[in-house]
């Protein structure tokens, strides 16, 4: 993208600014005196987000991401769409579908009465998309920099026909020390076990707690609104409010996971958890035609 182009559109003198990062991606930097923060355009991502007084980082980002045009970066808070994990229909397309992998315009950029900042990026179907997934369609990934991060997604139907999707918020949440993390609120609920050990279609209900002494890999069903990361080594809790979700994954791929991924460090699964507002599995999302639907999710950090 062309930055002299996007600052002189969208700059925010001494609150937001367009740069170039790893691998020529866009980033945009925000600082804002409520928090500091790194979205980029690839992917509409989210990458980095720390609340002003605040040590460290909300998010995971593997010093092994890849950072290009066509490739997925592991971390932040990735854009999981039109499907969620393998598509159903087509196993074999590429996992989490395109929307993490295209380069989103930015359409807005604004100073909220608040203090915070306000980006609104866009995506519309074009011969490449229609070649991976036959539909008309717009996007909108909104992202809220404040005291607390906020991001949604809307889908519109542009089309004549109905379609389904399944979509998520994959964030990857920093943290201190496996085992010292807990994942509350997810007590008394359902879970499809996706775990590479556990036999297949497996389920099981949550009791108490979710620690994390193995690889975990969750579909949690009919989840309430708000869930809680609790980390005694980082001295902090992450709470998650979630909107237009009744699904939530949880995800760590444990040692041999780790390994297996080669934008991942094999010491990494010590470094991040996953907690993703999601509609997934059974909660698939049929859109009529020029209907509009929404998932989004709102994440606080507070100290123990």
């Amino acid at each position: 993208m062309d930055l002299d182009a996007l600052n002189a559109a969208f700059d925010l003198p001494g609150v937001l600014r367009f740069v170039e990062g790893r691998g020529g991606l866009t980033l945009i930097e925000i600082d804002n005196g409520l928090a500091r923060a790194t979205l980029t355009t690839h992917g509409a991502q989210v990458l980095s987000y720390r609340p002003a007084g605040v040590r460290d980082d909300l998010l995971f980002v593997s010093k092994r991401a890849y950072f290009a045009p066509d490739r997925e970066i592991k971390g932040g808070v990735p854009i999981c769409w039109p499907w969620f994990g393998r598509d159903p229909a087509e196993p074999e397309r590429i996992i989490h579908g395109f929307a993490r992998l295209r380069d989103w315009s930015v359409l807005a950029c604004e100073t909220r009465p608040d203090g915070a900042t306000w980006v609104r990026f866009g995506l519309a179907d074009e011969a490449e998309t229609h070649a991976l997934w036959p539909h008309y369609f717009n996007l909108w990934v909104e992202v809220t920099v404040g005291a607390t991060l906020s991001v949604s997604l809307t889908t519109r139907n542009a089309g004549d026909e109905p379609f389904a999707i399944t979509q998520g918020l994959h964030a990857y949440f920093s943290i201190g020390d496996p085992a010292q993390v807990r994942v509350l609120g997810l007590d008394g609920c359902r879970y499809l076990d996706k775990a590479a050990e556990a036999p297949p279609d497996a389920v099981g209900v949550q009791s108490g707690l979710l620690g994390f002494e193995a690889e975990v890999n969750r579909i949690y069903e009919s989840v309430p609104p708000s869930l809680m990361i609790e980390d005694e080594a980082l001295q902090r809790r992450i709470r998650i409010d979630s909107r237009h979700s009744r699904t939530a994954v949880v995800w760590n791929p444990w040692i041999a996971g780790a390994r297996s991924m080669p934008d991942l460090d094999d010491e990494d699964y010590r470094h991040f958890v996953c907690v993703e507002t999601v509609n997934a599995a059974s909660e698939v999302i049929r859109v009529a035609p020029q209907q509009e639907v929404r998932i989004g999710a709102e994440y606080r950090l507070e100290s123990l």
